[in-house]
C-alpha cells in the first residue's frame, strides 16, 4: 500500500504548488461599482469560491495520504460557480458580473460588445463545468472499494487545472477592465489564454466505464 501510495503523494505535492502560485492572482481590485450596496442573497465573491474548491480539494486529497488512504474525511462537495448558480452577481477581482441563465450578461461599469460578453461566458462556463464534473467523478472513484487511482489522479488534475484557468481569465479580465478600449482589450487577451485540454475528458478506469461531459 505504501509503493503504490507514492505516485499519488508526488502528485499531491505537485497540487500544492500549483495552488500556491496562483494565490496571488486572487488580490482585489476596486473598479466599477463596488461601493455599492448589494444584497448578499444575490452576490457572492467568486474569487474566495474558487480558492474554497481548490483548498477543499487539495485538504481531502493530504489527509488521504496521512491516513493510508483510509481517510473518513468528508469528500469535498462539487459546487458550480457559474452554471445553475441561484446567485445574480458573482464578484471577480472587484468586478460584478451579472449572470443570467449560466451566462455573464454583463459586467458592472464597463460597457462591453455582445462578442466580448458571449467570450467572456463561454470561457468560464466551459472551465466550471470541468470544475464541478471533474470533483464529482472523482469523489465516485474515492467511493469504490477498488479504487482506480490513474482515474483519480487524471480528475484531480483538470479539476485543479480548470479552476486555475479561472483564476487566469478573471485575473486577465480586471486588468484589461482598467483600459481605455476594455470590451476589444478584453477579447484580445482571453483570446490568448488557452483552455486546458479538458474539454472532453474521456477517462476509461479498471471499471470500463467512459467519463465524459456531455
Amino acid at each position: 500500500m505504501k509503493n503504490k501510495s507514492l505516485p499519488f503523494f508526488s502528485f499531491i505535492l505537485f497540487i500544492c504548488f500549483s495552488c500556491s502560485s496562483t494565490k496571488s492572482l486572487t488580490a482585489s481590485h476596486d473598479i466599477g461599482t463596488t461601493t455599492e450596496q448589494i444584497k448578499d442573497s444575490k452576490r457572492i465573491d467568486g474569487n474566495q469560491l474558487i480558492d474554497s474548491l481548490l483548498s477543499n480539494r487539495f485538504s481531502y486529497n493530504k489527509a488521504l495520504i496521512e491516513d493510508g488512504f483510509n481517510s473518513k474525511k468528508q469528500l469535498p462537495k462539487p459546487k458550480a460557480i457559474i452554471n445553475n448558480t441561484p446567485h445574480e452577481i458573482i464578484s471577480f477581482n472587484g468586478l460584478n458580473y451579472l449572470v443570467k441563465d449560466d451566462k455573464v450578461v454583463n459586467i458592472k461599469g464597463l460597457k462591453l460588445s455582445a462578442s466580448a460578453l458571449s467570450m467572456i461566458s463561454e470561457k468560464l462556463a466551459s472551465l466550471d463545468q470541468v470544475q464541478q464534473y471533474c470533483c464529482e467523478k472523482a469523489n465516485l472513484e474515492y467511493q469504490q472499494k477498488k479504487r482506480d487511482m490513474n482515474a483519480i489522479k487524471t480528475l484531480d488534475r483538470q479539476c485543479f487545472a480548470a479552476l486555475n484557468t479561472l483564476k487566469d481569465v478573471t485575473s486577465s479580465i480586471a486588468t484589461e477592465a482598467r483600459k481605455q478600449n476594455a470590451s476589444i482589450s478584453i477579447e484580445m487577451s482571453l483570446a490568448k489564454i488557452k483552455l486546458p485540454d479538458i474539454k472532453n475528458p474521456c477517462i476509461k478506469t479498471k471499471r470500463n466505464y467512459v467519463a465524459k461531459i456531455e
